[in-house]
């Protein structure tokens, strides 16, 4: 007989934002299933639920027009459709991240963006790399992938922040609307004016793929969809590198193997792993539906956490060390089914084929800060605040 969604009235937002793990730990082993009293949504944490919710699209769905993300990016996104809708405008961007154009555009595009990073970082001196490297090479990295120029280029994270913030206001405030209506408009001018340039000049950007398609989507979703790539990405991109640099450069030994036999993917992945910089992503129950004994009620929004999932105990031994040795399954981190993030693959090629091996073998000695603690904040995007390191060469 099935139940009802049990509720953890333990958890508190303070908890999630600083030490998500923790919580995620206890809800796998006490309550798999269970609805967090702090922020009134019900969570799926086990690998083997995450997996289901986001591949068993008959009774999992993203559909959902009535959510501040609607008002905050300016029109409905494909990452709350379903289906054929859904599948249109997805089709609409994919020749960006197909491997031909990885290998024979942005693999030169990559290298160079690489090398100007770390030639701007300092020799011999103690460097935040959130600041000096992720920020930057985050910025060169999207602009170049997304086929934008926003001016300044500080202007990517200050959009990102916006959409983040919009598509948050549960409470549907005008004043934070204000936020992001306000960057929606700037987006849209540097949308507007891209176009006329990729339609003048091709190139295997995604707003020029989009722009030059045979039979190209409405502007207003191009517009849309050019924000969710610029609200999930910008964000991800930055704190995904810096978990990964934290991992390699608490564990010298890892660095040195990827040293010696240039398998920088191993450390890319074990960092997507680790810590996932999008910890959790929401999906609407279709019908009815019983899962582990408990019931999800049709129409209810749940979390599903591929952070937590990413270190389900059922697959993976010591989940909380980073570890580029591990064996187990693939990671969660950028979805699966048909909301799969499409720019995963890229992200990969660019950090284990660029970046990493530049910055490491430009500065081979690169050690962390004595006695500073690293610390991680998040509960939506998770990643590090600062990452100090000295630079010896």
């Amino acid at each position: 007989m099935s139940k009802t969604v049990p509720i953890d009235t333990i958890t508190t937002l303070d908890m999630l934002d600083r030490d998500p793990g923790a919580v995620f730990r206890r809800l796998r082993r006490d309550m798999p299933i269970a609805r967090i009293a702090s922020i009134n949504r019900i969570i799926l944490t086990k690998a083997d639920d995450t997996y289901l919710a986001k591949t068993d699209t008959q009774h999992f769905g993203s559909s959902d027009p009535t959510t501040p993300m609607q008002r905050a990016f300016g029109g409905h996104t494909l990452m709350r459709k379903d289906g054929e809708a859904h599948q249109v405008e997805r089709a609409a961007m994919t020749e960006t991240f197909r491997i031909t154009p990885a290998r024979n555009h942005w693999q030169g595009v990559f290298d160079t963006i690489a090398a100007q990073a770390v030639d701007a970082l300092p020799k011999g001196e103690t460097v935040d790399l959130r600041s000096a490297l992720a920020v930057p090479m985050t910025v060169a990295f999207l602009k170049q992938v997304l086929g934008i120029e926003p001016e300044p280029d500080g202007q990517l994270f200050d959009w990102a922040d916006a959409l983040i913030t919009g598509a948050m206001n549960g409470g549907f405030s005008e004043d934070v609307f204000a936020i992001s209506d306000k960057a929606n408009g700037e987006m849209n001018a540097c949308f507007d004016r891209m176009i006329e340039q990729h339609r003048a000049n091709p190139n295997p950007s995604v707003l020029a793929v989009m722009a030059n398609a045979d039979a190209p989507l409405p502007l207003s979703q191009i517009r849309t969809n050019m924000k969710i790539c610029i609200g999930g990405a910008v964000v991800e991109t930055r704190d995904a590198l810096l978990t990964t640099l934290h991992g390699l450069l608490q564990n010298p030994e890892q660095t040195q193997y990827c040293l010696d036999t240039g398998r920088w993917d191993l450390a890319t992945e074990e960092g997507l792993r680790w810590v996932a910089p999008i910890q959790t992503s929401p999906r609407i129950v279709q019908k009815n539906y019983t899962l582990r004994g408990v019931t999800l009620p049709a129409g209810e929004t749940v979390l599903v956490s591929q952070a937590s999932a990413n270190h389900d105990e059922d697959y993976w031994h010591e989940p909380e060390r980073f570890n580029l040795h591990r064996q187990g399954p693939a990671n969660q981190t950028f979805g699966l089914g048909p909301h799969r993030c499409m720019g995963g693959g890229i992200y990969r090629h660019f950090i284990s084929r660029s970046l990493l091996p530049t910055l490491f073998e430009r500065f081979p000695r690169v050690q962390p800060v004595a006695g500073h603690t690293v610390e991680f904040r998040g509960f939506g995007f998770r990643g590090p605040t600062d990452l100090p390191v000295q630079l010896y060469i």
